[in-house]
């Protein structure tokens, strides 16, 4: 369980694209005392993008050759996928993938998976989050650092999806707005200081989601599930993207339709309505959903 790794930097255009080619390239690039100016960043935000390939799941460390403290920074499998398919990160579905990945990591991002899977206001301000978030751990007899340190890691998990309104004076090319921000999930409303949830647009979410949310979950070795209990799995798409049932239930209908040889069934009448989802591991998720992308004929 970790907070702070990011050093109060959400996410910035083009960092995870210049730090997972760079630990492509040499994976002890983030031992170099200078990796801060080949990644043309400042020194802390060389630590905030290595703690975010991390987070995200894009890059892990490893032992070296010498064993022991001699840790590597490599791509994994997953940031392997990224890199052959989308490596300037331009598709809506990767950066869905890296959301997903956050929501699911609670040793790295612990703040977002409570609050995506536990936190249910629709209303709220930081300083009432952050409180409810130290609430949290201490029910839950987890170590709960100090409430200044809590507040920072909510305040960054705010400016991350948090769009402002009203957007005075944006420049729509800052690289200092979180490209998370596109994902629509939260509205920061200036005049009150106060946040609101919002649902994704389903009309924008890849059918593949549905699977890889619940893969990486962990839900799919299930079996078949009812499709509420699918709607509110932790971790899993609805969950991660704050839908209703109702609207989940419109994504894993548009999944049935759009995605080939039987990946997505809903199974039932309506009284005890089931959804059957291929149990495939997220990287073969993520692959399809490339393949459709890129597919020719597919929508740009």
């Amino acid at each position: 369980m970790r907070f702070g790794g990011h050093e109060t930097f959400p996410v910035r255009e083009g960092w995870l694209h210049k730090g997972l080619k760079l630990v492509e390239a040499d994976h002890e690039a983030f031992k170099d005392p200078f990796v801060a100016d080949t990644l043309g960043v400042g020194r802390n935000m060389a630590k905030s993008i290595r703690h975010w390939l991390i987070a995200t799941g894009l890059a892990e460390t490893r032992a070296g050759a010498a064993g022991g403290k001699n840790k590597l920074l490599v791509p994994t499998a997953f940031g392997q996928v990224v890199l052959e398919n989308d490596p300037y990160f331009l598709q809506t579905g990767t950066w869905l993938a890296l959301h997903i990945n956050l929501v699911n990591n609670p040793d790295e991002a612990q703040s977002w998976q409570w609050f995506f899977s536990r936190y249910s206001p629709q209303r709220f301000d930081r300083i009432a989050c952050s409180e409810a978030l130290k609430r949290f751990l201490e029910s839950s007899a987890q170590r709960a650092p100090v409430l200044r340190t809590l507040q920072r890691d909510i305040a960054c998990l705010l400016s991350t999806y948090a769009v402002p309104v009203p957007n005075e004076h944006a420049d729509p090319e800052d690289a200092a707005d979180s490209p998370f921000r596109r994902l629509g999930l939260l509205t920061y409303f200036r005049d009150s200081h106060t946040y609101r949830r919002n649902e994704t647009d389903i009309t924008a979410i890849p059918a593949e989601m549905l699977g890889y949310a619940l893969s990486v979950s962990g839900a799919l070795h299930e079996g078949d599930i009812p499709l509420r209990e699918a709607c509110f799995v932790e971790g899993g798409l609805g969950r991660c993207l704050q839908l209703s049932l109702d609207a989940f239930i419109n994504v894993v209908e548009k999944a049935e339709t759009d995605l080939p040889r039987d990946a997505v069934l809903i199974l039932g009448s309506a009284g005890e309505r089931k959804v059957h989802i291929d149990n495939r591991c997220p990287n073969e998720w993520l692959e399809e959903f490339y393949q459709r992308t890129y597919a020719p004929g597919a929508a740009a």
